[in-house]
C-alpha cells in the first residue's frame, strides 16, 4: 500500500468504529463503546505502523483532512488521527517556522481544531519550505546532539 492508501484505510477504519459507536451505544452500552474506542490504535497498529506521510502531494493531503496554514506557506498541518502512525522520525516543521527532524515521541499531540501544531511540506510543493533552526530546539531541549 501507498503511504496516501494507508492514510485513506486509517481514517476509514476511525470513521466506521466512530459510527458504530453512535449508532449501536443503545445496545452495546457505554462500556463496550469505550472499549471499542480504546482499542482502535491497538488494532490499526498491527498493519499500520510508520506511515511515510512525507510521501504524499498536495491533492492527497487535502483529501485527507490535512490543513494548509496560510497560502503564502506551503506546509500542512498534520491532523490529529495519523499522531499513532507517523513515522519514529519525520522531517516537520512547528507552526513557529522552525523545520527539524523530530522523534514521534517529541511531537506534542496537542491540538487545535483537530489538527497538531506540527506540518509537512507536499512532496510536490513548488515554494520552499520554512528555514531550519536546529539550534532552537537544542535550546527548548526538543533535540539532542
Amino acid at each position: 500500500m501507498t503511504p496516501y492508501e494507508q492514510c485513506k484505510a486509517i481514517k476509514r477504519l476511525l470513521l466506521n468504529c466512530a459510527a458504530e459507536v453512535m449508532v449501536y451505544h443503545a445496545n452495546w452500552g457505554d462500556e463496550y463503546c469505550a472499549k471499542q474506542i480504546h482499542t482502535i490504535p491497538s488494532s490499526l497498529s498491527r498493519d499500520f505502523t510508520q506511515v511515510q506521510i512525507a510521501e504524499l502531494t498536495s491533492e492527497q493531503m487535502n483529501d485527507l483532512g490535512f490543513w494548509r496554514l496560510d497560502e503564502g506557506n506551503p506546509m500542512y498541518l498534520i491532523p490529529l488521527w495519523l499522531h499513532p502512525f507517523l513515522p519514529d522520525e519525520l522531517e516537520c516543521s512547528c507552526i513557529n517556522g522552525v523545520t527539524a527532524v523530530m522523534k514521534r515521541a517529541d511531537i506534542d499531540n496537542d491540538n487545535r481544531c483537530g489538527f497538531l501544531a506540527y506540518g509537512i511540506i507536499p512532496k510536490d510543493a513548488t515554494s520552499p519550505a520554512p528555514q531550519r533552526c536546529e539550534a532552537f530546539l537544542r535550546t527548548k531541549g526538543i533535540l539532542k546532539d
